[in-house]
């Protein structure tokens, strides 16, 4: 006697089982993907290739260091006179002021340094936040360790945030004041730089940032004068870059800088300040610049057509003209 036949189709059965295992392959594959964010987040660290970097800018210069509790601060000097000390641009180095050193130097003693987190500073404080408190603290700490009472201060992108928070607790400190295409407005900023406050993204996409082809880009985008960006400056720019505490540092300050505090303080802010803007920038849109003249008491506002984020690498002549003028007799 024959077995009876089984006319069931076979999709009844088979389809689940495809189903399933589409669904473990795609779970497979997602954590596989989390994994390796994860790694490359908190594991994995890029070369720090710019250490290999010898500085022609700094072999003519002169690199300076001044040791204090926080930092061994590195910083470079020129000139005699009233002090003027220009904040390191955030990201760079001391290269963002090549061409305001000596400039300035006619009239002043100019001291360009780099904060935490920036260019060839030495981190010693482990605690160190990196948060507006902790950058006030460490331009104070800069100035105590070479005994410079009072200067006028000067900063581009996060670090004319910095100056100015520094001017807003410390005014007896701070004779003027000059803001290029600065931080501290409590405003979002570019999608990208927005995208650094989100925890493994923001690891990620500035360790994947050190390459000198996507530096260059970097450059490029904040420059309107592209001509400008040699590839002696895009090394200078780029070194550092790769270095392990600044990679950390980058995004720990976007998530930390808190603009709030600045821009409540704008209106009792009472020291003599410059806003000078690039009217093309892509970083911090010009309508900031009117913003910060509108809240700022004492203000005077330069707006230079042609000029990007970065206006004094990328509009040299006019931003050293405007400064020297602004700086005279900032006793």
């Amino acid at each position: 006697m024959l077995p009876p036949v089984n006319n069931t189709p076979q999709t009844t059965v088979t389809q689940p089982v495809r189903k399933r295992r589409r669904h473990r392959r795609l779970a497979a594959a997602v954590a596989v993907l989390v994994a390796a964010m994860l790694f490359g987040a908190y594991g994995w660290q890029p070369a720090e290739d710019g250490r290999a970097f010898r500085s022609p800018y700094l072999a003519q210069v002169g690199s300076r260091y001044a040791d204090t509790p926080i930092a061994r601060f590195h910083y470079v000097r020129a000139g005699s006179g009233t002090p003027v000390i220009l904040l390191s641009p955030g990201g760079t180095s001391v290269i963002g002021w090549k061409d305001q050193l000596d400039a300035l130097a006619r009239d002043h003693t100019v001291y360009v340094v780099d904060l935490p987190g920036q260019g060839y500073t030495q981190l010693k404080d482990s605690d160190f936040a990196f948060d507006l408190g902790a950058m006030v603290s460490a331009v104070g700490a800069f100035m105590d360790g070479l005994g410079v009472r009072q200067a006028a201060l000067a900063g581009n992108s996060w670090s004319g945030g910095w100056a100015l928070a520094f001017a807003q607790r410390h005014p007896d400190r701070v004779t003027k004041l000059a803001l290029l295409d600065a931080t501290g407005l409590d405003l979002p900023g570019t999608l990208m730089w927005e995208s650094l406050k989100i925890p493994v993204i923001g690891e990620l996409a500035v360790k994947l940032s050190t390459g000198k082809s996507t530096v260059r880009g970097l450059a490029e985008g904040m420059m309107v004068n592209k001509q400008r960006l040699t590839a002696q400056l895009l090394d200078e720019w780029w070194a550092p870059m790769t270095f392990h505490d600044n990679i950390r540092a980058t995004y720990l300050l976007e998530r930390r800088l808190d603009w709030a505090q600045t821009e409540r303080a704008l209106p009792a802010t009472k020291t003599p300040t410059l806003v000078l803007w690039g009217k093309q920038d892509t970083i911090q849109p010009v309508e900031r610049a009117h913003r910060f003249a509108e809240l700022l008491p004492d203000e005077q506002l330069v707006i230079l057509d042609g000029c990007g984020h970065a206006p004094q690498l990328d509009c040299p002549e006019p931003v050293n003209r405007h400064l020297q003028s602004f700086f005279t007799d900032s006793r």
